[in-house]
């Protein structure tokens, strides 16, 4: 009887022994998995290229889905600050911010961003201009929208809102309410 409750005993003792050397193998397989997942892969993918962002920026926005557009801009001026798509995406921002989220704040500031950063680039002329109807008409602080005038027409005077732009701070220096 003593020989035939060691065989039990053996046999359990060989199962361990494999079943360890299984987890053992698991295991460093289980590794090599995450390792492969969390250090390798995301080192293979690459940041989307500036084209890649304007485009899906444009899909988004024409699908008026803005948020994801103001995302998808904002990438591509962190990801690729030196591109030439930066003040189209700037642009962009702006005018989202401004006729589609209404946020005349946010709008100005990107404008300004715009027209500080890229003041020779085509879109810095309407950026410019936007950025004093904005202080006029939405936030209301027509000392700014003079100011705003003034240095557009300082640097744009044969642009096609020039002549807008004259009249507009005219008709502005004329109100005795300049001064808020």
């Amino acid at each position: 009887m003593g020989a035939q409750a060691s065989v039990p005993h053996r046999t359990h003792a060989r199962f361990r022994i494999h079943l360890e050397e299984i987890m053992k193998y698991l295991f460093r397989g289980f590794s090599c998995l995450l390792f492969l997942l969390f250090v390798l892969i995301p080192g293979c993918s690459k940041a989307p290229t500036e084209e890649e962002l304007l485009k899906s920026a444009t899909l988004h926005q024409s699908s008026e889905e803005f948020d994801a557009a103001l995302d998808d801009f904002q990438s591509l001026i962190q990801l690729h600050p030196k591109s030439d798509k930066v003040p189209e995406a700037l642009f962009a921002m702006g005018a989202i911010y401004l006729n589609s989220k209404k946020e005349y704040v946010k709008a100005e500031s990107v404008y300004t961003k715009l027209t500080m950063d890229f003041p020779e680039h085509p879109t810095a002329q309407g950026a410019a201009y936007q950025r004093a109807r904005i202080f006029l008409e939405h936030l209301h602080k027509p000392d700014s929208a003079i100011a705003a005038y003034e240095l557009f027409l300082q640097r744009y005077p044969t642009s096609i809102p020039a002549s807008a732009a004259k009249s507009e701070l005219e008709d502005l220096k004329k109100k005795p309410t300049s001064g808020k």
